[in-house]
C-alpha cells in the first residue's frame, strides 16, 4: 500500500478529520512513540555516562584506583554509549527491502544481532564498573557477601534484559511466519 492510498484511506474511514499535515506528520517514522521512547533514553543515558566520566576520577578517587581501573570504566562507559546510538540508527533506519515479508525477515536480522551486542556491551559495562569501584578494596567476609549480592543482582538484570529483547524477538518471528503462512 503506497502512502496516498493509506491517506486517502485515513480520510474515507470516517471519524475527525486530519489534515495533510497532521497525516504526514504521523506517517513520518522518527514520530513513532517507541522511538521516540528510545531517543529520550538515549539523550538521559548519554547525558547522565558522560556526566559521570567528567566527575568520576574525582569523586570517586580514580587517582587512588589502578590504572587497568580507570581505562576499563571509561572504554566500558563509551562502549555503552556508542552501542546505544548505534542501536538506536539501526532502528530509526527502516528497512527497506522488495516486500513487507523481506523486510520484517531484515529487521528481525538486526533485532538478533543487535540483542546479542547490547546484552554482551551491557555486561561488560557492568562488570568494569563493579571492578573500578572493587579494585583497591581488601575484602573481608561481609564485603565478599555484599559483592555476591551485587553479583546475583547483576546476573538478574542481565537475565531480564535477555527476556525483554526475547520477547521481541518472539514477537517479530510470528510476524514473519505468519507471512510464510500467507505464501
Amino acid at each position: 500500500m503506497e502512502l496516498n492510498e493509506l491517506k486517502t484511506g485515513w480520510q474515507n474511514a470516517g471519524g475527525n478529520y486530519r489534515t495533510e499535515a497532521d497525516l504526514e506528520r504521523m506517517t513520518k517514522l522518527n514520530q513513532h512513540p517507541t522511538l521516540k521512547r528510545i531517543r529520550i533514553k538515549l539523550i538521559i543515558e548519554t547525558i547522565v555516562l558522560s556526566f559521570f566520566l567528567i566527575v568520576y576520577y574525582d569523586w570517586f578517587d580514580g587517582d587512588k584506583k589502578p590504572l587497568y581501573a580507570n581505562l576499563l570504566l571509561f572504554a566500558a562507559v563509551l562502549l555503552y554509549i556508542v552501542n546505544d546510538v548505534i542501536g538506536y540508527i539501526s532502528l530509526a533506519k527502516p528497512v527497506m527491502k522488495e516486500n513487507l515479508r523481506s523486510s520484517v525477515q531484515h529487521l528481525l536480522s538486526k533485532v538478533k544481532r543487535l540483542s546479542i551486542l547490547s546484552l554482551v556491551i551491557s555486561f561488560f559495562y557492568s562488570v568494569c564498573l563493579l571492578a573500578f569501584f572493587l579494585s583497591i578494596i581488601t575484602f573481608t567476609k561481609e564485603k565478599s557477601f555484599i559483592l555476591l549480592g551485587m553479583i546475583l543482582v547483576l546476573v538478574q538484570l542481565t537475565h531480564i534484559s535477555y527476556k525483554v529483547w526475547r520477547n521481541w524477538i518472539l514477537k517479530l518471528e510470528l510476524q514473519v511466519n505468519d507471512f510464510a503462512k500467507e505464501d
